[in-house]
């Protein structure tokens, strides 16, 4: 198929050649980018049997959203639970999981009871995390799961610590990664990998079914403008599942059923899953296709700012009983990173707090100088608790910075709280990063955060929450080019894509999308109303409002 889009406002994403108003697409791949008249004559010299039209009607066009760090599967499931976001007090955490449990839930499933997206921060009553007590209001006879808004703490209800074997005696292998009463009883809080690996045990729906799930939302991102996704799925699929649906996400992929391009970024929990992972089952990141693949090693390092389990170097400044939590020590954060390293393969490496940035940068160090004639394009992911020594070892050693503008939207109104003044100003800080060349590409943390890439751009591009208050960091704020720029052409190089995806020029890809607003030039407040209008993937519309 051919197309041939006309009388538009192009934002190419390229240096080169900034605007254009036309573009001629053949096949999967945009042939030629410029103005009407020129592309009138390429279509002389190469005439297509097959030829559409496009007339844009002088919207603005730019290049597929590619977000370079969501939970797609995680986003999936969500949907089958209650949403507990925006929840004002523990009391309507209850009373929304009352309801669900009510009138969505099918008792007869088998699957467990679940709701997530709380922050104990809104809460008008208490300002603590659920408990037990609190999730046996709604029932003690089906066992309940709930997370926090940054899935690093969840909460289990009674008959979910029976299942789980949980007691008084138990909770203690647990150490600090669970909470208790003030009697010693376990109060259904846990934490991080505890929490990881329980979500491990429970009852999950098949693999079709969560591949039907897939299939069925990726329309959803397609209506944001999402074409492409950085995806952390592996510990969603019960023993050793995430294997068998790389296959099969794979398989559906190639038939063109699974349309939405997607690297995975597969979490490993230790160093013996990424033996398990390169020696037995022989996989890296030369697995898959451009439409669909194994792209980094995820490692979770800290925990986050909003639960205080981000690691810091220093106490919170508002708790001073803790510097958060720390997943692993140096000797084996360094071991997993050299072994990717020694795979030739990137490790994307969740680190919020300052101490676990710094520990991830030496770990990264010390494997670039174990075996300096391997070049992966290592990362961190969030990136948010820096100092300016922190930021300049980013570009010392070629680490890319996975970021999500959109954090400031809640982190603004605790960051200085958590962690003083000092070091508050020099955390969040984007365009240092960017503007010193740290490879920086942006994304939502789908479901963490909604996945409306509008809220992003619209705090990279005024420093300010969504309601328009700000910004506190005035000299890390974005112009309107970088801002997109994070979250199209600097995502393809995230994935090492960069030669054929995030940019509206020949050769690349047709990802892309028409909105109704210049995402340019338009008022601020206007990016967070826009709409996508259309949305195209290898020149193929896959969403149309």
């Amino acid at each position: 198929m051919s197309l041939w889009i006309k009388n538009a406002k192009i934002a190419t994403m390229n240096d080169a050649q900034p605007e254009a108003s036309s573009a001629v697409v053949i096949g999967d791949f945009f042939a030629y980018v410029g103005d009407e008249a020129g592309a009138a004559a390429f279509l002389q010299e190469h005439p297509q049997t097959d030829l559409k039209e496009l007339d844009c009607g002088g919207r603005f066009v730019m290049p597929g959203i590619n977000d370079t760090h969501m939970h797609y599967m995680h986003y999936c499931k969500a949907k089958m639970g209650a949403d507990l976001s925006g929840c004002g007090s523990l009391a309507e955490v209850v009373e929304r999981m009352q309801d669900f449990f009510n009138n969505r839930y099918d008792k007869n499933s088998g699957l467990w009871v679940t709701g997530e997206g709380w922050n104990q921060d809104y809460f008008s009553d208490e300002k603590r995390f659920p408990n037990c007590a609190d999730l046996d209001k709604v029932t003690t006879e089906y066992p309940i799961l709930i997370m926090r808004t940054c899935f690093h703490i969840g909460a289990l209800n009674s008959k979910a610590m029976e299942l789980l074997g949980i007691d008084r005696e138990s909770v203690l292998k647990y150490g600090e990664f669970a909470d208790l009463f003030p009697n010693g009883e376990p109060n259904g809080v846990v934490k991080e990998m505890v929490l990881d690996a329980l979500k491990c045990e429970l009852p999950a729906p098949s693999l079709e079914q969560l591949l039907d799930k897939l299939v069925e939302y990726q329309t959803d991102l397609f209506e944001e403008g999402i074409t492409s996704v950085h995806s952390d799925d592996f510990k969603y699929f019960p023993d050793g599942g995430a294997y068998i649906m790389m296959d099969r996400i794979k398989e559906a992929s190639d038939r063109g059923v699974f349309k939405l391009r997607m690297a995975e970024q597969a979490l490993m929990y230790d160093l013996k899953e990424m033996e398990t992972f390169f020696d037995e089952y022989g996989w890296d990141d030369s697995f898959g296709s451009r439409k669909f693949k194994i792209n980094t090693i995820k490692i979770l390092s800290d925990g986050s700012l909003g639960a205080r389990t981000a690691y810091l170097r220093k106490p919170y400044a508002d708790d001073p009983s803790t510097r958060g939590l720390i997943l692993f020590d140096q000797e084996t954060l360094d071991a997993m990173v050299l072994k990717a390293h020694g795979n030739n393969m990137p490790v994307a490496i969740h680190a919020i707090g300052d101490a676990a940035i710094e520990m991830c940068l030496d770990a990264i160090e010390k494997a670039q100088k174990a075996l300096p004639h391997l070049h992966p394009r290592h990362g961190i992911v969030h990136c948010q608790i820096t100092d300016k020594a922190l930021l300049k070892r980013f570009k010392d050693l070629g680490v890319q910075a996975y970021i999500q503008p959109v954090f400031i939207d809640y982190d603004m109104h605790i960051v200085f709280d958590r962690v003083g003044d000092a070091l508050g100003r020099t955390s969040y800080a984007w365009k240092t990063l960017i503007e010193s060349g740290v490879p920086t590409s942006f994304g939502t943390d789908c479901p963490v955060e909604l996945h409306d890439p509008r809220r992003g751009i619209y705090c990279a591009a005024t420093g300010c929450d969504v309601k328009g208050r700000g910004p506190l960091w005035p000299d890390q704020v974005l112009s309107r080019q970088q801002s997109l720029y994070g979250y199209t052409a600097a995502g393809a190089f995230a994935s090492g894509e960069e030669q054929v995806k995030g940019k509206i020029v020949p050769g690349m890809y047709a990802d892309f999308a028409v909105w109704d607003t210049d995402l340019l030039t338009c008022p601020a407040k206007d990016i967070l109303t826009a709409n996508v209008l259309s949305t195209y993937i290898n020149g193929e519309c896959v969403f149309s409002r």
